[in-house]
């Protein structure tokens, strides 16, 4: 009987799932929608099995083998203890399921068993380090409680701009004529009707006119602070004794030219993917 192992990273905006054999050969891998265990339990699930059918299907397999299949699943929103034991509960098809946050499988992959930490900077952020066998997570707050210099922070202060420009009391600029364009919005009103229910996922869509308008004051201001509230996290990292820092998601390669040259002589390619690091999880839990 065949065995395979399907490693998992779910995010707020989108869940990557990788399926290899007994032998550790990539079969395939595939994406869905977003994941964020704490944002909705439901979403996270459905998204998982969406792209493991993907993934399957991509591979030739038939989806009785999914009793052949362990998994391991790291999903943004998983250190909240509500989230993680909801998902504890699911009656899942795997031969096996497990647990954790998406920072814990990055780390993994990124440096394997070897000291160093991660920053994950996507629509949320998120920080931890693995030190002597040991891993600790700072961070991954939700966007209200904390998030700078994530995509969701990005976006939502290039609304909160919007707002103020078409409200009078704030000059325009080309970013937000771009975003104001973009949501077909010429009033305050409007603006609110479109954004009143928008989640972090949505508002980090946003994020990419932050670096196409560097050249934008309020842009500069913005990437200036992002970089500000990484730079503090690298230097906790160094200070605990931590040398090797990998930024990941889909901020990190926008914004790494901008950091100052102290906080990239840190910095460090990963070893393998978060998928590869829950996958690396998933054949240690048998």
């Amino acid at each position: 009987m065949a065995t395979y192992f399907l490693g998992i990273d779910g995010g707020g905006s989108k869940c990557k799932v990788r399926l290899e054999n007994e032998n550790g050969s990539l079969l395939s891998e595939a994406i869905s929608g977003s994941a964020n265990v704490a944002t909705s339990c439901k979403q996270s699930q459905e998204s998982i099995l969406h792209a493991t059918e993907l993934a399957f299907r991509e591979a030739g397999l038939a989806l009785r083998e999914l009793k052949n299949t362990y998994v391991h699943a790291g999903l943004a929103g998983a250190n909240i203890d509500s989230a993680y034991q909801a998902m504890t509960e699911w009656q899942h098809p795997f031969a096996k399921f497990t647990l954790s946050t998406d920072m814990l499988i990055a780390c993994k992959g990124a440096h394997q068993h070897h000291d160093g930490a991660v920053i994950i900077l996507g629509t949320g952020f998120c920080a931890g380090y693995q030190q002597q066998n040991q891993f600790s997570e700072l961070g991954g707050y939700g966007l209200l409680l904390s998030d700078g210099a994530s995509g969701g922070w990005l976006g939502l202060q290039l609304c909160r701009k919007a707002f103020a420009v078409l409200d009078g009391v704030a000059q325009s600029s080309a970013a937000i004529d771009t975003l104001l364009t973009q949501l077909n919005c010429d009033s305050s009103q409007a603006l609110s009707q479109c954004l009143i229910s928008a989640r972090p996922a949505e508002l980090a869509k946003f994020a990419p006119l932050v670096f196409s308008h560097s050249d934008d004051a309020f842009c500069q201001q913005l990437i200036n602070e992002a970089c500000a509230y990484i730079s503090r996290y690298i230097a906790y990292f160094e200070k605990q004794g931590i040398e090797k820092v990998t930024l990941m998601g889909g901020i990190a390669s926008a914004i790494t030219p901008y950091l100052t040259d102290a906080s990239k002589a840190h910095l460090t390619p990963a070893l393998a993917s978060a998928e590869q690091g829950a996958i690396l999880m998933a054949r240690e839990a048998i």
